[in-house]
């Protein structure tokens, strides 16, 4: 019977190779399809008529043609390409859109609000310069708004996104291990399972589109993945994900958890999930970081400026500032330091004189406004009301922040000066001091009358006598001659002639006292003291007292109201004449100023270089995509030559077995031929 044995395991084994072809075919063009091969071998020989004889061929089964390593790599470089190409897609749409939002852009808008203060300072009282600064600056607050919203929206857009993105991939999880399950049960019963693992694998593919994944196969055929340290598929079990929003050191990230637990990993990487990961954590994290840190700067830079400086509409009878959210200095924003607050009051005669209130780490707004308070000429209504800081001078008083030196000089000595004697014609000259001070550092400058011979009273203008000027040191700077020669002021007109200059920007005008011409005494003086910054501290830019801007960052920036309902507002000046335009020049010059706190670069440069940055990081992740991409056709191709389905081999391959199934049918009729002819013959 050993004939019909052979003939039937030839027929068995072609039938089965023929059967695969024909899957093989009907999947030639079917994604993710691994070619199987018909596993043969020669059956054992058997002891016949006193001879060892074969006995056909023996199904062993079928074998995938499937390099794991491969397709293992595959998946990892398609997780990679799905993620560049999603972070390629945002950054995109963000250039796109900070291009959009302005025909002149945010650079441009920069340019013109410098350029507007320049020119209000060539003509500070022109109406329209100054209505130009307003629009410029509105503009401007616009335009980062804008841009800071586009971020903000991106962000949002992404959690959105991802929380889509985990639901598939959740459902995915769960489908292949649902395939594991078959898989496993298949290949116990003894059937093969290389469809269903194929259809698993599609399965596998997309999931590695979405997230990156780490495969591990079992013996059993069975597939357990991992994405980020989560065992998303074990056997037949898989674990569901979630996202949430964690709160770092004052930064929102996105992060991804098992469901049921409590630690989220911020750090995810791989496919389109990855890809919303690092645009929302990194990417769009740190241009909405460096936007804010261009508009606290923005901010806090023309603050400083403005609130040491007077408008047209001249000195302040009242100052409002915004409500405060957080009353103690140290928890302030933008950051109070411990320093001291200048303030000058004017009173009805229109002299000024200079007090101080100290700031500490200590401090709270209350006890800033109580000190304010107790400064004569605003005791009556200062004070906190609703959160806010208000500052009102009593009925007659005026007051400002200006640095520099006052009007007058601080201390005379004696005080008041003697003069000649006690009669109006023999008073002291009148002393005026003007200029911009120059220096960086709080500065007194003390003048002492020397006559010679010693001991002398004398008229200015008169005589042997000069000023002696030293420092805080007590350092001689310079001798100046006020005796024979010098050209006393007058109360009216020009005083170029009578004008003696000190030292950094600051100069006096010696004045007769009419009807005196002005006596001095030998060993008088009087001192000035110079004020490098009227706050230190940063409090009165911090809690909104005359500032131009408002608002912490980009998305909160805007122009002061008491600015932009009256241009004249606009603090132009910054000596107490009121008559000069130096702080106008010190904002217009702040675009070209580099700023330590943006790394030393200048406005213009440090947005200029954002921009720049976008750029290039989209040219990086381009050139990474094409080169993923590269890598990806080559592995597809590799692939395709191990596990692909090629027609023309296959057809050749149907013919073999064709004609082998033909051939054994053939021989098992002839062995039945003979089996018939024998048994005839024996009957």
């Amino acid at each position: 019977m050993s004939g019909y044995e052979i003939a039937i395991s030839g027929l068995h084994a072609a039938q089965q190779a023929l059967e695969i072809i024909g899957n093989h075919i009907a999947n030639a063009a079917t994604p993710g399809y691994h070619r199987q091969e018909i596993v043969l071998r020669p059956a054992d020989e058997a002891y016949t008529n006193g001879q060892m004889v074969g006995q056909g061929v023996d199904y062993q089964g079928i074998r995938r043609m499937i390099d794991q390593i491969l397709d293992d790599e595959i998946l990892r470089q398609q997780s990679n390409l799905s993620e560049l190409d999603r972070r390629l897609q945002t950054l995109k749409s963000l250039e796109s859109a900070y291009g959009e939002l302005a025909t002149t852009g945010l650079s441009t808008t920069i340019d013109t609000f410098f350029s507007a203060f320049d020119n209000l300072a060539k003509y500070a009282d022109d109406v329209n310069l100054q209505s130009a600064v307003i629009a410029a600056a509105e503009t401007l607050c616009n335009e980062f708004r804008s841009l800071g919203n586009v971020t903000d929206d991106m962000k949002s857009t992404m959690f959105t996104e991802a929380q889509s993105t985990i639901e598939r991939i959740n459902y995915l999880a769960g489908q292949i291990a649902a395939m594991n399950q078959q898989v496993y049960t298949q290949k116990m019963a003894g059937y093969d399972p290389g469809n269903t693992m194929d259809q698993r694998d599609a399965l596998v593919i997309e999931l590695s589109k979405l997230t990156g994944i780490q495969t591990t196969l079992r013996e059993t055929g069975m597939l357990d993945i991992t994405a980020s340290d989560i065992s998303l598929v074990v056997g037949a079990v898989s674990t569901a994900i979630e996202a949430g929003m964690v709160n770092e050191s004052g930064r929102y990230l996105l992060g991804l958890r098992p469901q049921g637990t409590e630690t989220y990993d911020t750090e995810i990487s791989g496919g389109v999930l990855g890809g919303i990961f690092t645009l929302h954590n990194t990417v769009l994290a740190g241009i909405s970081e460096k936007l804010d840190t261009l508009a606290q700067n923005m901010i806090s830079q023309v603050n400083k400026l403005h609130v040491q400086g007077v408008g047209l509409a001249g000195n302040f009878t009242e100052l409002t500032g915004w409500t405060m959210s957080e009353t103690a200095v140290a928890n302030m924003e933008p950051p109070v330091q411990t320093g001291t607050i200048h303030i000058n009051v004017i009173d009805p005669s229109g002299r000024a004189r200079r007090y101080s209130v100290n700031v500490t780490s200590a401090s709270t707004l209350q006890s800033v406004a109580d000190d304010i308070a107790a400064i004569p000429g605003l005791q009556d209504n200062t004070g906190v009301n609703s959160g806010r800081l208000q500052i009102v001078a009593n009925s007659g008083y005026s007051y400002n922040f200006l640095a520099g030196a006052l009007g007058s000089p601080t201390v005379t000595v004696p005080d008041p000066l003697t003069g000649a004697g006690l009669g109006l014609e023999q008073s002291p000259p009148l002393i005026e001091v003007n200029g911009i001070y120059t220096g960086t550092s709080d500065e007194t400058y003390t003048c002492t009358v020397a006559t010679e011979p010693p001991g002398e009273t004398n008229a200015i203008g008169t005589g042997t006598m000069t000023l002696k000027l030293r420092n805080s040191a007590g350092m001689l700077i310079k001798t100046i001659n006020i005796g024979q020669g010098y050209t006393p002021g007058t109360l009216d007109g020009p005083q170029t002639e009578s004008t003696i200059v000190l030292e950094n920007g600051i100069h006096i005008v010696l004045k007769a006292n009419p009807p005196s011409p002005g006596y001095f005494n030998d060993g008088d003086s009087f001192t000035i003291e110079a004020i490098a910054e009227s706050d230190a501290s940063g409090f009165l830019a911090a809690v909104g007292i005359n500032t131009f801007f408002s608002g912490s960052g980009a998305t909160s920036i805007e122009l002061n109201d008491y600015v932009a309902l009256d241009g004249r507002n606009i603090a132009v000046s910054k000596g107490m004449s009121l008559s000069d335009n130096y702080n106008a020049v010190a904002i217009g010059r702040l675009g070209d100023t580099a700023i330590s706190e943006l790394g030393g670069q200048t406005i213009k440069e440090y947005y200029r270089q954002l921009s720049v940055d976008m750029g290039n990081q989209i040219s990086v992740t381009q050139m990474q995509y094409d080169n993923v991409d590269g890598i990806l056709q080559s592995l597809h191709k590799q692939q395709d030559d191990v596990s692909g389905v090629d027609i023309n081999d296959q057809a050749s391959l149907m013919m073999l077995y064709e004609r082998m199934f033909q051939a054994m049918a053939r021989y098992m009729n002839t062995v039945s031929n003979v089996l018939e002819t024998v048994t005839t013959i024996l009957r």
